[in-house]
């Protein structure tokens, strides 16, 4: 008898001995749950302080680094290309280079490619209508798209700027961010203050009646027909072999007056201010674009063709991306996104997301064919480390530290206390599980792909 009650008692202290284990388990895991999350904002403090060192093990040392490098050749420009996404940090990021006193840096001239290639209006070139479908679907880019913007990028970043269009030369964003965005064009931004609003009345007469005033709201067949009127009266061919006969040729009349006004103009600009900008250009030894409305499909052209340019594929975790849109009015989110206002984070998520992936895929393969050339950069991970992770870049660019120089100092330094922490992770707290679900439901390949360690899932 006393040896039953022993042995109930002995599997009584066993059994709870067992559950006492998995309470404390469970509790262990929740508390390394909420300190994964917690670990953004915790770990991430050491953006704001100047002394904090790089513990990033894979960049504590050049041996052990693994910063893509590929030597450039001596004695010529180095050249490069920022490609990211709306609100994924680019403007700060961008920053790094437009402070930089040997480096020209163009800010997002992207907008006006599409606007001198399509006829539509400017600012009206919504990067998520670019890449994707208004239904959602992720768009194939013409041929015409993804090679003009390799030209259109190979003369910025050569200096070809004679070659350009007025569309840039003379960009509403020039007018609105001047030398703020654009340091290095100070001295031309103040020359053609004059032709703002000629500006205007060129771009109020864009077609956009035949053309479309957004990006998208045209076929491909019809944005086709454009391209080939606009660039047919600019370069000023009389042939009428491909226009429209009978009461469609009324409608060209607009064409034709919006390609010509921006071809006089930009011609009075090239007589007047190109200069200025020309030789900034040409005396910088650093040449940058920051871009929003590319994709990688048009990098692999520059890579070819110039030996001295590099690419910066910068991501930021998609929640903190589509929470920022969020706040975007109707101008600015894409076309599939305003079919259900309710469902704004999920959609932008779906647009981002599959477009993002795309670029990822296109760029592991150029790495094999280019290697050392292209940068991968996590934001998230800049926040949590600004100092290692902007050295790297620059190590990338084969450039020394520039943390230690005055610009670097008096124009940068300042600028980290405005990018806070809050900002980078508020999603954590804004975000609910529900949406979180929608969220990764159309991101998990991003999720796999990006390898972003700082991701918490």
């Amino acid at each position: 008898m006393l040896k039953m009650q022993l042995s109930r008692k002995l599997w009584t202290f066993l059994a709870w001995t067992v559950v006492t284990c998995f309470l404390l388990g469970m509790q262990k895991r929740n508390y390394e749950s909420i300190a994964a999350i917690a670990s953004l904002e915790s770990e991430a403090d050491s953006f704001t302080e100047l002394s904090t060192p790089h513990n990033n093990n894979q960049n504590s040392s050049d041996e052990e680094s693994t910063v893509p490098f590929h030597p450039f050749v001596e004695g010529k420009p180095k050249m490069l290309v920022v490609l990211t996404y709306q609100r994924s940090g680019s403007t700060f990021f961008g920053k790094i280079f437009n402070k930089n006193p040997d480096a020209f840096y163009m800010f997002e001239p992207l907008d006006a490619f599409y606007s001198s290639l399509y006829g539509t209006a400017m600012r009206w070139n919504v990067p998520s209508d670019i890449t994707n479908h208004k239904n959602g679907t992720l768009r194939t880019l013409p041929k015409i798209e993804v090679d003009g913007v390799s030209e259109y990028l190979s003369s910025l970043l050569t200096c070809d700027l004679a070659s350009l269009p007025a569309e840039l030369l003379l960009h509403p964003y020039i007018y609105y961010y001047g030398a703020g965005e654009y340091q290095a064009a100070e001295s031309y931004v103040n020359c053609i203050g004059p032709y703002e609003k000629s500006m205007e009345r060129c771009a109020d007469r864009s077609p956009r009646e035949r053309c479309g005033f957004r990006f998208g709201d045209r076929t491909q067949q019809r944005l086709l027909e454009c391209h080939r009127a606009i660039h047919r009266r600019r370069h000023g061919s009389s042939s009428n072999a491909t226009r429209p006969r009978g009461d469609r040729r009324a409608r060209w009349k607009d064409v034709d007056e919006y390609a010509a006004c921006m071809r006089d103009l930009k011609t009075t600009v090239v007589k007047n201010c190109l200069r200025h900008l020309q030789k900034q250009c040409d005396r910088r030894t650093l040449r940058v674009a920051k871009v929003v409305r590319g994709t990688m499909l048009s990098m692999e052209a520059l890579l070819r063709r110039h030996p001295n340019f590099r690419v910066v594929h910068l991501v930021r975790d998609p929640r903190a991306v589509v929470l920022s849109r969020k706040g975007f009015d109707w101008s600015a989110v894409g076309r599939y996104t305003l079919l259900d206002s309710n469902d704004t984070l999920a959609r932008e998520a779906k647009l981002l997301c599959q477009s993002v992936v795309r670029d990822i895929r296109v760029r592991l393969e150029l790495e094999r064919t280019y290697p050392g050339r292209i940068y991968p950069v996590v934001y998230d991970d800049m926040v949590r480390d600004f100092r290692g992770v902007t050295r790297d870049l620059y190590r990338f660019l084969d450039y020394p530290d520039q943390q230690n120089t005055e610009w670097w100092k008096e124009t940068i330094l300042p600028l980290r206390a405005a990018d806070s922490i809050e900002r980078a992770t508020k999603w954590q707290s804004q975000i609910t599980f529900e949406q979180n679900r929608a969220i990764m439901k159309h991101c998990r390949d991003l999720f796999r792909l990006a390898n972003a360690q700082h991701w918490v899932q």
